[in-house]
């Protein structure tokens, strides 16, 4: 197992404007790192440096302690799981996991060992003497993950590697990459735009956002601290619900240092919950249900314009257009900078949440 390190790296195409701006991460053997961001944020400009295909603008790229910026992907000692799964249409399923294997000088007799080993692991033993189209897209995924394992390297970079499939069959995928990563023990760097892929997936994360790293933690970590509003919108499904709030024209005050400071105001759905006896709430005018089996969604109106989201467990019959008087706690209100959209680590508010949220 081998640490990835990036010290400062940016990544320019023009040699003026910076895509990728001072990443500073290091990425710990054995573990299962995940880059995660809208789509254009860089995560996948990232990878591509780390496998050799894209150069490092500037700052220091380490593999094993190893300063890695110039070093040849062949000798990166790494394997890639593209999106499109990059299987070669013409070769079997066979030829496509040893492909590769024989420039590395294995022997025939080891290269045949650790294709069977591979194919066992992941369910593909029937399926090795047919070629890609006679493949579901699942299947295909496991030709591509078995290439990735025959060639037993340290680290495994996966870019997207989900986003062709179904729903259900990328929960499943997800599940069968985390017991495989853990079985093997390898350090793994994944890169995706789904944040329910990187909740249930990563040891830690990376937020990306425009070629800046927004948090890196453990993925509770981030939901439960986020550091601005792009990471408590961004992670969370559905996202935390966050609305401009004037300290001063809502006479709103947190504290001594927030005075006369626009904040903006965010509660996660899960936070908002029916009155119970001897809590005072506020009533809400419900414009949507959504009822999951599991859960209920309300969607309803707050402040002039804005809708927010209550995340309520169990099947709730409810019809829109009631009102409905709800709750929330003071301790789950989070406040932060209007400006700059950072967090703002406060106490409890001093006035009532009905006259904070309107």
């Amino acid at each position: 197992m081998k640490r990835v390190e990036l010290i400062d790296v940016s990544k320019s195409y023009d040699g003026k404007t910076n895509i990728i701006k001072e990443i500073n991460v290091s990425i710990e053997p054995g573990e299962f790192f995940v880059l995660v961001g809208p789509s254009g944020c860089g995560k996948s400009t990232i990878l591509r440096m780390i496998a050799g295909l894209e150069h490092v603008t500037s700052g220091n790229l380490l593999i094993g302690e190893i300063y890695a910026n110039q070093l040849p992907p062949s000798e990166r000692e790494l394997s890639m799981v593209f999106q499109n799964y990059a299987l070669y249409p013409h070769l079997t399923v066979e030829q496509n996991i040893m492909f590769g294997l024989h420039t590395r000088k294995i022997s025939k007799a080891e290269q045949q060992k650790r294709c069977t080993e591979a194919a066992e692991m992941l369910g593909l033993s029937l399926y090795l003497r047919r070629r890609p189209r006679e493949l579901s897209g699942g299947q295909r995924q496991r030709v591509a993950l078995a290439r990735a394992i025959v060639t037993q390297s340290s680290i495994c970079l996966m870019d997207e590697p989900l986003s062709n499939l179904d729903a259900k069959l990328r929960a499943k995928m997800r599940s069968e990459i985390r017991q495989l990563q853990r079985k093997l023990g390898i350090t793994m760097i994944y890169v995706t735009h789904d944040q329910v892929e990187a909740m249930t997936m990563a040891d830690r994360m990376m937020i990306l956002n425009e070629g800046i790293v927004q948090q890196i933690g453990r993925p509770l970590e981030i939901y439960n601290d986020p550091a601005n509003t792009f990471v408590s919108s961004f992670i969370g499904s559905p996202p935390m619900n966050l609305i401009e709030g004037d300290i001063g024209k809502q006479l709103f005050h947190i504290n001594e240092q927030l005075l006369n400071e626009d904040v903006i105001i965010g509660v996660r759905p899960e936070h908002i919950q029916p009155v119970q006896e001897g809590q005072i709430g506020f009533n809400v005018e419900v414009a949507n249900v959504e009822i999951l089996g599991t859960e209920t969604l309300l969607t309803f109106g707050i402040g002039d314009s804005e809708q927010w989201i209550a995340r309520w467990n169990g099947q709730w019959d409810i019809n829109v257009g009631e009102y409905l008087p709800v709750y929330i706690d003071e301790k789950n209100i989070y406040f932060f900078r209007k400006k700059d959209g950072e967090r703002i680590k406060v106490g409890s508010a001093s006035m009532p949440v009905e006259e904070v949220l309107g």
